[in-house]
Order: C-alpha cells, then structure tokens, then sequence
C-alpha cells in the first residue's frame, strides 16, 4: 500500500507540472523594435545582361592528353577542323645488336582505336586518309600546345607507302617505307643505351588526316590509347662472327612518360567578334569560344548600383549564376552535340608546369560545373564566389579575361577526390544566344547591400 500510495503522488505532481508548462506561451516579438532598419539584411535579385564575345582558345595545353587524337571534321557553321598526334617510338630492347648490314623486309605501326568521336552517327564509317611524317623538332615540356608542331617541323614525304585509307573500326594498320626502316638500323651503341641520345636523333612521327572532299560535310575523330600502339621491324640479322644469319623482330612502343601531344587546326578563328551580332558558338579543342572579359562586367555591375544608389563595394553576393541562353534546335538529336559540363576556365600561369595553361575557374571545386537546364534552354554557372572577388577588385589581368569551354572531370578511385579541367580531347559544337537576342546571357545575382 505504501509503494502505491508514494507512485500516485508522484505520477499527480507530474500532471500538474506538465499542466502548467503547457500553459506558458512566447512572445516572439520581444525585442524586434530594438533592431534599427539598416542592421537587417535583405536579400534582393537582379538580372543583369553581360556582354558575350566569341575567341579562339589559342595555344591549348594537349601534351599528355592520355590520348592520341586522330581526325578531321567539317561544319556548315565551324568550317574545318584537323586533329593530329606526334609521338617518340622507342626500342624495347636498347641492348640488341642489329648485326652486319642488317636489311629490313617490312616495318609495321599497329593500333588500336578505343573509340570514335562522331557529331552524327551515320559518319562512323567514313573512309579518311591517313598520312604518317617524321618529325624534325624535338618533342619536350616546351612542345605543350595544340600549335606547338607546325608544318616546318615535320619532314613533307609520309612514310607509309601507298598511304592508309581507315573506314572506322577498332585498329589502324600501316605499311611503312624501308628506307624509314634502313635508318632505325642504323642506330648506334650509344643511341640504344639511352633514349635521351636515341629521340635527339630520331625524334618521333606525326600522324595526321584530311576532311572529306569538296563540299561534303561531317567526319570522324579517333581516339587512341598510346599505350595500345607498336612498331615492329622485321630484318635479316647476320653476325659471320657468331654464325648467324636469321630473321630477327624488332619492337617499338610509344612511352606514355615521355612527351606526345595532339596537334589542332581549327578555320574558326575566322569568326572571332567582340561585338557578335547572331548567335554565339561553343566548339571543343582550340576551337571558338564565348569569351568574357570580367573587367566590362564589373563596369557593368558598378554602373547598376550607382543607378540603384549605392557603391559596388558595398554589394555582398549570395549567389551568382552565369545563364547562358539557347534555343531548342529544330532536330532534337543536335542536342547531343551540346558538351555535357561546362565553365569558365582563364589562361595563367600554372604552378606545377610553370607554363600559361587553360584552368577551370577554383569555384568549380566547390559549386561544380555548370549543368546544362534543357527545360528551360539554359546553361547554368554557378560563379558566386569569382563574382565577389572581381566586384571587390581581388581579380587583375588574365584572371579577369575568361573563356566558356567544356569541361572533364576524373575521380580518384581511392580518395574518391574529384579534379576538374578543360577538356582538351573531345570535339563538340553548342549554339547560344547572343547579345542581340530576346534571351541573352546574363548573370542572376541575389545579393544584399551593406550600409556602412
């Protein structure tokens, strides 16, 4: 009885205290007239039009790619493009002897294709010409650029007698003249020692085609693993010495560690504007690209503000998005023309290479790349924090001076950490808005203003 009598008294007192918190109510007013009016942030939006040039990406890194590109393409809107590749071959065994005299009897460059890059699928089979050169110029870190081998660095007589002709598929196959194989023969004990003496001597090949004839259109681009290529020699190896005489192969590998790059000639520089008046165009490579100079834009933006009667400096970004406007195209399969991932990406000095290269803009690694909206025909670049520092004035030179460009990405399958950067191997073409259409680019700032 005890234990009962102590549970309801205790179970009552709860009850009561229950009751009356239930009954305390909050005035949540208390206080809000002692905050003055220009201590309150408030947030507005403002859609402000920017001007949009188009520019060529001259001088965009392409060593080290990760692939050989092989191709070429012709446009209605682009004009012509060409992609081509200069490698090093290398021995797999620098220690071999040749022999007395050694004479080949065929020299062969194998690779596999790991895939084509066509705008149309109907163009996947489409026969191109293949041309193999010898280089002159020395392939190093200075040789980094789609423009960096020109036509005076490459010896004019190919060397695959009788040419190529590739109708698509997943391997290249090329007969190669003798005498280029007389001359790999004739390498000495030095060279073969060391592919440092070796490549001053010979210095590597430069692989390239042509667009289709006359006035037809499309085409291909082939992309090639290096790793997936080789050269071998078949000669007659003699040593009286040792009684020798036999057949003998040699191999040749393209070495992923020592330089090789894609070359690229684009027509487009013909279409470059400050002031374009139709619609602005996107192409991959080193093509043209809507470029942006965020030195006008921030005139623009202080301009706004002296009209809305504040100053620049006191205008704090909460968000800016980048809207690059299109039109749906009349075929919807153009659509997938349109690169996946884009962002604005400067040419500065980079610190790991110590050379001016193409660089996303650092707030791709936080907002990430700019999605292409297809309900509503719009890219869309998050750009708030670069906005901030150029309206404040951190920003100077090249870091103003931007570039719309298509972007790749890779992850670290151990990290799981993501790199960005300008994508230098995939050709695609996108058709925007320009400055004079109803829908033009624009940034969409939510901002705020601070009273001082």
């Amino acid at each position: 009885m005890t234990k009962r009598n102590n549970f309801q008294s205790t179970a009552a007192l709860l009850l009561f205290s229950l009751i009356t918190v239930s009954c305390i109510t909050t005035d949540k007013s208390l206080g809000e007239n002692f905050i003055p009016d220009d201590h309150i942030i408030k947030l507005k939006t403002a859609e402000i039009n920017i001007p949009v040039q188009m520019k060529m990406s001259d001088s965009l890194q392409s060593i080290f790619s990760g692939y050989l590109l092989l191709g070429a393409y012709k446009d209605p809107d682009l004009g012509t493009t060409i992609a081509g590749s200069a490698f090093q071959m290398i021995p797999t065994i620098n220690d071999n002897d040749y022999g007395e005299n050694p004479v080949p009897s065929y020299v062969r460059l194998s690779m596999q294709v790991s895939r084509s890059l066509v705008l149309d699928v109907s163009e996947n089979n489409i026969p191109q010409n293949i041309y193999l050169y010898t280089l002159k110029k020395d392939l190093d870190s200075t040789t980094a650029y789609n423009n960096s081998i020109t036509i005076d660095d490459i010896d004019p007589v190919p060397i695959n007698t009788g040419g190529t002709v590739f109708f698509g598929g997943d391997s290249i196959v090329m007969n190669l003249s003798l005498d280029y194989a007389k001359s790999l023969l004739t390498a000495t004990t030095e060279e073969r020692d060391s592919t440092d003496i070796y490549v001053k001597r010979f210095k590597g090949l430069y692989m390239t085609t042509e667009p289709l004839p006359g006035a037809l259109k499309g085409g291909r681009f082939n992309v090639i693993n290096p790793s997936d290529a080789f050269m071998e020699i078949m000669y007659r190896h003699v040593d009286k010495t040792n009684n020798i005489d036999k057949d003998s192969l040699l191999y040749y590998y393209i070495s992923t560690s020592r330089p090789y790059l894609n070359v690229f000639n684009h027509s487009s520089k013909v279409l470059e504007s400050a002031n374009p008046q139709g619609k602005i165009l996107m192409e991959g490579l080193a093509g043209i690209k809507p470029y942006i100079d965020f030195s006008a834009v921030k005139t623009i933006f202080t301009n706004w503000a002296t009209a809305n009667n504040f100053n620049i400096s006191q205008v704090l970004v909460a968000k800016a998005e980048l809207r690059l406007p299109y039109e749906f195209p009349s075929n919807y399969v153009t659509m997938e023309q349109f690169p996946s991932h884009i962002f604005l990406a400067t040419k500065e000095i980079s610190e790991t290479y110590d050379l001016p290269l193409y660089q996303p803009l650092s707030d791709i690694k936080v907002q990430s790349t700019g999605l292409n909206n297809r309900s509503s025909f719009y890219y869309s670049l998050d750009i708030s924090s670069y906005l901030q520092k150029v309206l404040k004035g951190t920003f100077a030179g090249t870091s103003l001076k931007t570039w719309v460009t298509s972007i790749a990405q890779e992850t670290n399958s151990y990290t799981g950490d993501v790199s960005y950067y300008v994508d230098n191997l995939v050709y695609c073409k996108a058709t925007l808005n320009g400055n004079n259409d109803v829908r033009k680019p624009q940034i969409v700032i939510t901002y705020a203003v601070m009273i001082p």
